[in-house]
């Protein structure tokens, strides 16, 4: 129960840490700013027609405004940001949608990732993340008792989830990231970045139609399953340590080797520059729409990917403890700082969740044996 309540707390505190903030500092006020001028902020013309709609259009110009300044190539410290948000963002949304189709949470409030999806891109991962892991945790079989029967995952959404990831989220992801108006046009950028706004409904549609297709071509049995859920778990993984170590390593090299940087740059991606934020009840304002952004990312990813792994350390502490009979909660915590601080947060949640549905599996086999 403690666990819950210091999720609740973090999707609480996101509202505060996160949007007060960005009423406080600014960040609101050059948003409205710039839709009212029709500009970016670097005078770039804003698109207000995407679908037609002027209420979805509204949105998605509030969206357009407030993520250009991330993908435009102006700030290259919150594009990098970016790219590591993106793979913490996806790496924690296919743990999602894994845990949506667990034939133990069939029925229960985490079964419809669409709609947890949109609370997410609506009221930022940080807020959505912590709340859907509390209520994972309270309402699941396989977070209270997890067995190798409702832990387990149809072998068809298996092997259909990555490739709906693919099309669904890193390719919308790649198009809002490309040059203008080098590659493409500034309006068509702006059209990628408001198609990439509602990426969980593609995953979420794509992942049921795309198992459905696959399911009759497919082997079933345990050890074809088993296999594909380490490949999703491994695409996880990577998803979300590749941007980790990149961002970590340019981070530490302007740190440690600034020579290896153009000046302009090496106070740019310095840890203090890339990580370093205004409390909450900071006094300060913000200049640019650039600034503004790069802070309420930065705090997005803090509380969400916290919320992330405090769950999955919940979900690996409570096997371990059924099936061993031992509940080692400072080794597994000690053992999660590690492997955050090496692959950063979501791959360490991930490889936290996988380790316990091998200990699950493994358990199951050597009952059977």
């Amino acid at each position: 129960m403690t666990v819950r309540y210091i999720l609740f707390s973090l999707t609480a505190f996101s509202l505060y840490a996160i949007w007060y903030l960005s009423y406080t500092n600014g960040t609101l006020k050059l948003n409205e700013r710039a839709i009212t001028f029709g500009k970016l902020q670097h005078g770039e013309k804003l698109s207000t027609l995407y679908t037609g709609i002027e209420p979805v259009d509204q949105l998605l110009s509030v969206f357009t405004t407030f993520f250009y300044p991330a993908v435009d190539g102006h700030s290259p410290g919150l594009l990098l940001h970016a790219v590591l948000f993106s793979g913490t963002f996806g790496a924690s949304w296919i743990l999602t949608v894994l845990e949506s189709w667990r034939s133990g949470n069939i029925g229960t409030v985490v079964a419809y990732p669409i709609i947890l999806g949109l609370l997410g891109q609506l009221l930022t991962f940080a807020f959505a993340t912590p709340l859907i892991s509390a209520l994972q945790l309270g309402h699941s079989i396989t977070a209270e008792r997890p067995d190798a029967d409702n832990i387990r995952v149809p072998r068809a959404v298996l092997t259909a989830l990555p490739v709906a990831m693919t099309i669904g989220y890193l390719v919308p992801s790649l198009l809002m990231i490309l040059p203008a108006p080098t590659l493409v046009s500034v309006e068509s950028k702006q059209m990628f970045i408001a198609l990439w706004q509602p990426w969980p409904i593609y995953v979420s549609i794509l992942t049921p139609v795309l198992s459905f297709a696959l399911s009759p071509y497919l082997d079933h049995n345990h050890r074809a399953s088993l296999n594909s859920l380490r490949w999703v778990y491994g695409s996880a993984f990577l998803l979300g340590a590749g941007p980790h170590i990149v961002a970590e390593v340019v981070s530490l090299a302007a740190w440690v080797v600034p020579i290896l940087f153009p000046e302009g740059l090496r106070d740019v991606f310095h840890p203090a520059n890339m990580l370093g934020l205004p409390l909450p009840w900071s006094s300060m304002e913000v200049q640019t729409m650039a600034e503004g952004t790069r802070i309420f990312l930065v705090w997005d990813y803090l509380i969400g990917s916290a919320g992330f792994l405090i769950w999955a350390i919940k979900l690996h502490h409570v096997a371990q403890a059924r099936i061993m009979n031992t509940a080692r909660l400072t080794h597994l915590c000690l053992k999660a700082f590690l492997l955050t601080a090496i692959v950063g947060p979501a791959a360490a949640a991930v490889r936290l969740v996988w380790e316990r549905d091998e200990l699950i599996f493994a358990e199951e086999a050597k009952k059977n044996a």
